[in-house]
C-alpha cells in the first residue's frame, strides 16, 4: 500500500528470511529496537502475533500510535491462547481485533473487529488460520483508516473483560474425564490440537490408561449412546477405541510423543485391557489437584524445555566393562565430614559437597557446564495422589 517498513523485530526464521529478501532490516532484541527508535522515531508500531510484551516507553517513539493484533474478540478473550479457550467454551461466534496499545495487556481502544465463525469440527489450528486470514483483511482496513485519517476508535467495555494469563491451563492438564459429555471431550481434544508443525505451549490432550497416561490425537463423537457406564471400553480396533462417556459414545485415537498414531490393539494388550473393561475416571478432587499442580509449574516450562533441548549424557573417561582388561573390583571407604564442613549448616554442607562433586566431574570430562538431576522432597499436599505422580516428572 506504499508504506515503508523501517525495521522488523522477530524470532521467526521464515519471517526473518522474508525480511532479508525484501531488504528490510531485521533485529533480534527489544533493547535493540528501543535504541533504534530513540535515534529515529517512526509513525506507527504494529505488534502482530507477537509473544513479547513491549515496554510502554517504546510506544512514545511512534508519532501516530501503536497497534496490536489480538486473535480473539476483546474484551471477552484477552490474554494468551484465546482460540483454545473459546473452543473449550464451545463458542460458535468469534472475532479478531486490532486495538491501540496502552499500559494494559489487550486493554487499549478497539479500532478494527472482524467476525470469525467457529465450525463444529474446528481445531486450534484451523481456527487460528481463519483468524490470521481475517487479521490480514483487518490490517488493510486499519492502514486505510490511518492513511485517510478516518480511523474510529472505541473504548473496550472492561466490565465484560475476561483475561487468560499465560500460566493458566485447561482442566486436569488436558486429561479426558469420561463421565463428561462427548461434546466436552471433543472440545478439549480440538482446543489442544495445534497441528503437527506448531508448538503446543498449552498442553496435550491425554487419557489415563492403567497407571499411565497416553496422548490423545483424535476424538470423534458418534451419534449413538450405548448406555453403559462412562469409561467402558466398548470396542477395540487397530486404529481406535470406542468408549462410553457421560453422553454419546466416542472413537479415540492415540499417539506417541513423536506425533505418530499408535496401534490401538497393541496399546490395549500392553495394558491388559479388553472390551468391557473400564478406563479410570478422575474425581473432582483429583482434577482440581492436577490443574493446580500444572498451573504452579507452568511458568517454569519454557526454562525446562530449553534445558532438556540441550540435554546430553556426560561421557566419563572410564573403561567400559567390555574393554577393561581386568574385572571390576569394588572398594568402599568410610564416609566422613571434613572438619571444615562440619561447622556449616546441613543445607550448606550438602551444597559444598555437591559442588565439589560437580567440579570433579567437570575436570575429568572436560566440560564447563553440567546439569545435575535430583528428586526434591514431595509436596505433602500432593502426596499419595497417583494421578499427579504420573503426570509430573519426579526428577528435576
Amino acid at each position: 500500500m506504499g508504506h515503508d517498513i523501517r525495521v522488523v523485530l522477530c524470532g521467526d526464521a521464515i519471517f526473518a528470511d522474508w525480511a532479508a529478501r525484501a531488504n528490510i532490516p531485521c533485529i533480534a532484541s527489544v533493547d535493540e529496537l528501543c535504541s533504534l527508535l530513540n535515534a529515529e522515531p517512526v509513525d506507527w508500531i504494529f505488534s502482530v502475533a507477537n509473544p513479547l510484551i513491549l515496554p510502554p516507553d517504546m510506544f512514545g517513539r511512534a508519532r501516530q500510535g501503536a497497534f496490536n493484533y489480538h486473535d480473539g474478540p476483546l474484551p471477552r478473550y484477552a490474554g494468551t491462547h484465546a482460540t483454545s479457550w473459546a473452543l473449550l467454551a464451545q463458542e460458535s461466534e468469534y472475532a479478531i481485533t486490532w486495538h491501540r496499545i496502552d499500559d494494559g495487556v489487550n486493554a487499549g481502544e478497539l479500532v478494527v473487529r472482524r467476525q470469525v465463525l467457529i465450525a463444529p469440527t474446528d481445531t486450534a489450528l484451523s481456527l487460528n488460520l481463519r483468524c490470521h486470514e481475517a487479521a490480514v483483511e483487518g490490517f488493510r482496513e486499519l492502514l486505510t483508516g490511518l492513511a485517510k485519517g478516518k480511523l474510529t476508535a472505541r473504548p473496550q467495555a472492561l466490565v465484560d473483560r475476561s483475561y487468560f494469563p499465560r500460566r493458566r491451563r485447561p482442566d486436569a492438564a488436558g486429561c479426558l474425564r469420561w463421565d463428561r459429555s462427548a461434546r466436552d471431550l471433543s472440545a478439549m481434544t480440538r482446543a489442544l490440537d495445534f497441528g503437527p508443525y506448531n508448538p503446543n505451549r498449552l498442553c496435550l490432550p491425554k487419557a489415563f490408561v492403567g497407571d499411565d497416561v497416553v496422548i490423545v490425537r483424535r476424538l470423534e463423537v458418534l451419534p449413538r449412546r450405548s448406555g453403559l457406564p462412562a469409561g467402558s471400553l466398548l470396542e477395540i480396533h487397530s486404529g481406535h477405541w470406542r468408549v462410553a462417556t457421560g453422553a454419546q459414545d466416542v472413537d479415540v485415537c492415540f499417539g506417541g510423543p513423536d506425533g505418530q498414531l499408535l496401534d490401538a490393539r497393541a496399546l490395549a494388550r500392553n495394558f491388559n485391557l479388553d472390551e468391557g473393561d473400564r478406563l479410570p475416571i478422575l474425581s473432582g478432587d483429583q482434577a482440581r489437584s492436577i490443574t493446580a499442580a500444572h498451573e504452579k509449574l507452568a511458568p517454569s516450562e519454557d526454562f525446562w524445555r530449553q534445558r532438556l533441548e540441550q540435554f546430553k549424557i556426560l561421557q566419563l573417561p572410564f573403561l567400559s566393562a567390555s574393554v577393561a582388561e581386568a574385572p571390576h573390583r569394588w572398594q568402599s571407604s568410610s564416609w566422613f565430614i571434613p572438619s571444615a564442613l562440619a561447622k556449616l549448616a546441613p543445607h550448606d554442607r550438602t551444597e559444598y559437597l555437591v559442588t565439589a562433586w560437580l567440579i570433579y566431574l567437570a575436570r575429568i570430562a572436560g566440560e564447563t557446564e553440567l546439569q545435575l538431576g535430583w528428586t526434591p522432597a514431595s509436596d505433602r499436599s500432593q502426596a499419595g495422589l497417583k494421578a499427579v505422580e504420573v503426570l509430573i516428572a519426579s526428577v528435576v
